[in-house]
């Protein structure tokens, strides 16, 4: 009973701590703290979240609760901290049996019956610290003023060793499970280090599972998805994240006992030499507590600017298919006119930084020379693994045929080429950005010969490694990143919105409101900032003339729709032809816009309520909101593609605003003029436009 009347004081102190705030709207000032608890367990809790270990007579987790919006926990039942396999021999890390069913978490039953199992890595000691960032990052490039990294929290690193029957090689393995939790974000990262101290690099490993939850219900995709779990390698590259039904589904009948395995399972085992020190994935994990689409969306965002805060970077960029120096220095000319801040060599454009020749090098050098003095930084394109052919000792083998794949091995001596040349272009032009198409696909490679992975078993742990690697390099000098890939975690800085490349080859007005349909959507799984879209100023796939935005000056009411509704997004877009304007006219446009985004970036790179989706028969919105800021809270864009004048009222939620009483509202910098929210939070905004016709509104 001491137990519950421990538990019960202790929940109740969080509650009241936590009542009526939202971690959204609200700044939780509150630390995250590692306590012991009377019964001698550890609480890890930064007030809207808290895992509770045991560590008598093992380790285990025996709570993870929501603090913030169910004030529930999220267990049914006790499982291995991790999984490993250590030579075909299996360890569950964490020796405690729960002897009790699982349908549920009986912890009368538990507390009486839990049992040691001697066959698992044991509890050793602990160490806390703070959190370790995976790389370093400085922000730069107009970033949030309130980037923090590494994020504020506890780091607890808990180590276990091989218990008493494993063989000896295995006596020499230490396996150290790490956690963080943040300061004021119900987030909870974990992963796993495998330490051999003996040094001989002759055991074989497998990360079975590096995070298995016992979990209730609703916190499942199979109820209400309250919990979101994602790891940090891009989708499909060798890493699962498995909901499945427990095997009490089949014992208890009427149960429904949900249990999520973040593993290596893929279609073949994975087996990798440990050598010194090898480390799993991150799992991340997100107690949202909700199921409402918006709040999911902002949750998952908070996630995404803490943990990949570079991303939040947003220059404004072009696309250069001309890589002669003069009609370079001619488009670096208008870009510095115009405002815009980076010119990427775009692919077609003949730019090739894996050259040697030194005519080509001073070139490029002495062209982003004279860039930089216009205050603009340059990249450029190169393909570099995915149909990437680079040669048959470096191409990856595919373990069915025994013959190369059209794909380049990045855990080949590719990878040191690249690198190499990668570096050495950058060090002698002042290249500051790179676009690389192709990045590393997940692939298998069969080869025993490559130079950094055995076999075909291993291929895919390492090529995950070195492109992290490869990224990681290029992030900590303060390269900016454009991949065709989800490597945020390691580095990346924007892939695609989500686009089809061939909606660029649809005629102007499809392409511009199928784009801005589909950065509707994207934006419920992405911050603004992360994708780009595409603006075809010259035929990109097809499409021809009806497609080109070129001539600028016959079609200035497409070019003015795409350069709002992209900079009105806070999505950057790839401008790509030869140059930005071709008149006074179509100049004034892109500085009308850019300008409006360079005044307003704060809130346009800020999350995205979404207001109303174009359906192209009236209005459509969507609004920035920054509930912290002491000014500008919001900024709603509105647009009119219908051929007719609307006279409506849009319905504008203002919850995550964060205001709750009087909104002030400016439509174009005009009068200001105060609404009352309803109870629900919103505001009836009337809105007056003429066909074709966009506007914004700033909010405070």
């Amino acid at each position: 009973m001491k137990f519950y009347n421990y538990c019960s004081w202790h929940i109740l102190f969080l509650i009241n701590i936590i009542s009526a705030r939202d971690w959204l709207i609200d700044k939780i000032s509150d630390v995250t703290t590692l306590t012991k608890t009377p019964l001698g367990t550890l609480l890890l809790s930064n007030t809207l979240i808290s895992r509770e270990f045991l560590i008598e007579p093992d380790f285990a987790t025996i709570d993870f609760r929501d603090l913030h919006a169910t004030n529930s926990s999220i267990l049914r039942c006790v499982k291995p901290e991790s999984i490993i396999t250590l030579d075909g021999i299996e360890y569950n890390i964490g020796g405690v049996i729960p002897n009790t069913q699982c349908a549920y978490f009986n912890r009368t039953d538990f507390w009486k019956n839990k049992a040691i199992d001697t066959k698992a890595f044991h509890f050793s000691t602990y160490e806390v610290g703070k959190p370790k960032a995976p790389f370093a990052y400085t922000p730069k490039r107009s970033a949030p003023a309130d980037i923090e990294w590494p994020p504020k929290g506890v780091h607890l690193s808990v180590y276990f060793i091989a218990p008493y029957y494993a063989p000896l090689s295995h006596k020499y393995v230490t396996v150290v499970v790490n956690y963080e939790m943040y300061d004021g974000i119900p987030l909870l990262v974990k992963w796993l280090d495998i330490i051999d101290t003996s040094g001989r690099g002759d055991i074989d490993l497998s990360f079975n599972s590096v995070e298995l939850l016992a979990v209730n219900q609703p916190w499942s995709p199979f109820g209400e998805s309250w919990l979101y779990v994602e790891n940090n390698q891009s989708p499909g590259h060798g890493t699962n994240i498995l909901w499945t039904y427990d095997v009490e589904v089949n014992t208890i009948p009427g149960s429904f006992p949900p249990l999520v395995n973040c593993t290596y399972q893929t279609d073949h085992e994975l087996v990798v030499t440990l050598g010194t020190q090898l480390s799993s994935f991150r799992v991340h994990e997100l107690v949202i507590g909700s199921s409402n689409v918006e709040r999911v969306a902002l949750s998952k965002h908070r996630l995404f600017r803490l943990l990949a805060p570079h991303t939040q970077e947003n220059p404004i960029f072009f696309h250069m298919i001309n890589g002669s120096s003069s009609a370079v220095r001619a488009v670096i000319d208008q870009m510095a006119e115009v405002g815009f801040e980076m010119l990427i060599y775009s692919f077609g454009s003949g730019f090739d930084m894996e050259s040697n020749d030194e005519k080509y090098i001073k070139q490029i050098t002495s062209d982003i020379a004279y860039a930089t003095s216009k205050g603009i930084e340059v990249g450029g394109y190169d393909l570099i693994a995915l149909t990437r052919d680079v040669g048959p000792e470096w191409m990856a083998i595919d373990p069915n045929t025994g013959k190369p794949r059209d794909s380049a091995c990045f855990a080949s001596g590719w990878y040191d080429y690249l690198l190499n040349r990668t570096l050495t272009f950058m060090d002698r032009t002042g290249l500051m950005m790179v676009e690389t198409d192709g990045p590393y696909g997940g692939y298998s490679c069969a080869s025993t010969t490559h130079s950094h992975h055995r076999n075909n078993d291993d291929s895919i742990y390492q090529q995950n490694l070195l492109q992290a690697n490869y990224f990681k390099i290029l992030r900590e000098r303060s390269v900016y990143i454009n991949q065709p890939d989800y490597y945020f975690y390691q580095g990346g800085s924007k892939t695609g919105m989500g686009y089809n490349e061939e909606q660029y080859s649809l005629p102007r007005w499809m392409d511009i409101s199928v784009s801005r349909q589909g950065m509707f959507d994207d934006t419920y799984q992405r911050i603004p900032t992360v994708g780009w879209m595409f603006v075809p100023l010259t035929v990109y796939h097809g499409g021809g003339d009806a497609a080109q935005f070129e001539p600028l000056v016959a079609h200035q009411i497409e070019y003015e729709w795409a350069l709002a509704q992209y900079l009105g997004a806070g999505v950057a877009a790839c401008y790509r032809g030869y140059r930005l304007y071709d008149t006074d006219a179509t100049k004034a446009l892109v500085t009308k816009w850019v300008n409006f985004y360079k005044k307003y970036r704060p809130i346009l790179i800020r999350d995205i309520i979404h207001v109303r989706r174009a359906d192209m028969q009236s209005i459509d919105s969507y609004m920035h909101v920054d509930p912290y800021s002491n000014d500008i809270k919001g900024l709603a864009m509105v647009f009119n593609p219908t051929s007719d004048t609307v006279n409506t009222n849009l319905v504008v939620p203002l919850y995550y605003t964060g205001l709750t009483d009087i909104a002030q509202i400016s439509e174009q910098e005009n009068a200001w003029k105060n609404y009352t929210l309803a109870r629900d939070y919103h505001i009836d905004l009337p809105i007056s436009l003429p066909p074709l016709g966009i506007t914004w509104f700033l909010i405070k």
